[in-house]
């Protein structure tokens, strides 16, 4: 029986709203951006590598904030309302660099949010067993969100993507509303609390830096291949709602695995599980590679709720049971910073280097025309090779950690 969570259902609430925005926003911005902007791929990796940038530099500094200097619900609070209103400002804009800079100052703002709202429910007693739960509630509100918007696109307004941004700001407004009626209660630090003590707290454990290197690994395959899958199904045939749909199955897919995240977890380990999603991810990747039709893309695409939501969910529990009540957010931006920072930073710049041509794009064409036609080493396609390539690394990885937890519990 789960242990008693202090406002469960706005938590849900909470949880279904906030990533609302995260399904307006993808995988439209992009679309919007290659279609509407009229940029290139190579130009979109950069706007989507700049969200990874916006964490390395500043997610840990966010989560020092929350944890240490400011009530968690106010710097959630602010973040979701600047970040709205910036992002409803970027489709007002049309020059490349300034709709770049712009961009880059919503990231600051946005990245940390989900990740905060984590550190906010984990100071809760017993909260560690309801992500899960809350989890899929957010699958649910990314479903929702995604749908309505691939059938306002092409039902309402000819394909074009501009009502995404007063949406979004909309979507920010109601859960900060919502938040407001969270309990908070702060935990003070019996440790140092400088901004890299607390940093060396987290390196200085062993198991702690493998798992940060099997989560870097892992998201380095994921990050840009998940978002140039709909340039791929664009280029198949498929239109908005076919785009939506294929997005929109893989959070609905997501709903039974995090109800059941919990229950996994305590009986295979955190650890396991990672490993075992980052050996489907190889066989994801390297299905898409070969498929040659939008719709066997959307099939394909019932694996996420093992590649992102399994290992979601796995990575985040893991991530809070290494960390002390006070250091709970710090703990969830870390894995942040290099999930969704260094790691989506190195994929989409290697990434994009291997679909817009040059030497790597060259190595990787030579190496799939030894296995497969010269027809199947196009440039996006040899990515999902790449990819392919990278989770087997994580596998690696993975089972190395797997090795160093056995060695700490059999000493205990």
């Amino acid at each position: 029986m789960k242990p008693l969570l202090p406002a469960a259902k706005r938590f849900r609430v909470i949880f279904f709203l906030a990533q609302m925005s995260v399904g307006i926003q993808f995988p439209f911005f992009v679309l919007y951006l290659k279609r509407e902007v009229g940029l290139s791929e190579s130009i979109v990796s950069v706007f989507t590598a700049l969200s990874g940038l916006a964490i390395v530099l500043f997610q840990q500094p966010w989560g020092y904030v929350a944890d240490i200097l400011l009530p968690k619900k106010l710097v959630i609070l602010t973040n979701l309302l600047i970040s709205g209103a910036l992002f409803c400002a970027l489709g007002q804009l049309s020059a490349s660099p300034l709709l770049l800079g712009a961009f880059f100052v919503f990231q600051i703002f946005s990245t940390p949010i989900i990740q905060l709202l984590h550190g906010l429910l984990f100071v809760h007693h017993g909260s560690d067993r309801w992500f899960g739960t809350l989890r899929a509630y957010a699958s649910l509100g990314f479903v929702v969100a995604n749908m309505a918007t691939g059938i306002i696109a092409d039902r309402f307004t000819s394909g074009r993507l501009t009502f995404i941004f007063p949406l979004y700001l909309v979507a920010n407004v109601l859960t900060a509303a919502w938040i407001l009626t969270i309990p908070e209660s702060r935990v003070k630090s019996p440790r140092p609390s400088g901004f890299w003590d607390i940093q060396r707290f987290f390196f200085s454990q062993r198991s702690m830096r493998w798992f940060l290197a099997t989560a870097c690994i892992y998201q380095l395959a994921h990050s840009l291949s998940y978002s140039l899958q709909s340039v791929l199904m664009v280029e198949l045939g498929a239109d908005m709602r076919l785009v939506s749909g294929s997005y929109s199955l893989a959070a609905v897919l997501e709903l039974p695995v995090f109800f059941g995240a919990s229950r996994l977890i305590a009986r295979h380990g955190a650890v396991r599980l990672m490993v075992f999603c980052a050996a489907v991810q190889a066989v994801r990747w390297l299905l898409v590679w070969q498929a040659s039709s939008a719709l066997s893309i959307i099939f394909i695409s019932s694996l996420h709720c093992i590649t992102f939501g399994l290992f979601y969910a796995a990575a985040i529990t893991y991530a809070n049971d290494h960390a002390p009540p006070e250091l709970k957010a710090s703990a969830q931006t870390l894995f942040a910073l290099v999930y969704f920072g260094i790691a989506s930073l190195l994929s989409n710049l290697v990434g994009g280097l291997i679909v817009t041509g040059g030497p790597l794009a060259h190595i990787m064409s030579e190496l799939v025309k030894l296995v497969a036609p010269a027809a199947m080493a196009t440039p996006l396609r040899n990515l999902y090779i790449f990819s392919s390539l990278c989770a087997l690394g994580a596998c690696v990885a993975g089972t190395k950690l797997a090795r160093i937890e056995r060695v700490r519990s059999h000493s205990e």
